[in-house]
């Protein structure tokens, strides 16, 4: 059986919420070309073509590929080139998805 509240809430009404300072967390969005058709067509085709993380499967563990992954990042080679993929599972893209920012990042304050 479920339990009454102890409390009972109070609703402040009109009150204004407090709004969170968004600037810190926001992040730009990803390229328009993960946006597309052509893109969800071809990386689904490229997972079941390779339906184990790529990293994973270095380290011996058989882990289901999430995502597809650019080798070189798009700021720096093509977006279209297959050679230039690889099927990764969330936590490994995540963890090479912040090791290219520093890379891009680096590359930026060199010019």
């Amino acid at each position: 059986m479920a339990n009454k509240p102890a409390k009972k809430r109070v609703r402040l009404y009109g009150v204004q919420r407090t709004v969170r300072d968004r600037s810190k967390c926001d992040r730009p969005r990803s390229d328009a070309r993960y946006h597309t058709w052509r893109w969800t067509k071809e990386s689904k085709a490229f997972r079941d073509a390779h339906p184990l993380c790529e990293n994973c499967l270095k380290k011996g563990l058989y882990v289901p590929s999430e995502v597809v992954d650019h080798i070189i990042p798009i700021a720096i080679h093509d977006f279209w080139d297959e050679s230039n993929w690889q099927a990764l599972c969330a936590k490994c893209n995540v963890a090479k998805g912040n090791r290219d920012k520093k890379i891009i990042n680096s590359r930026k304050y060199e010019r």
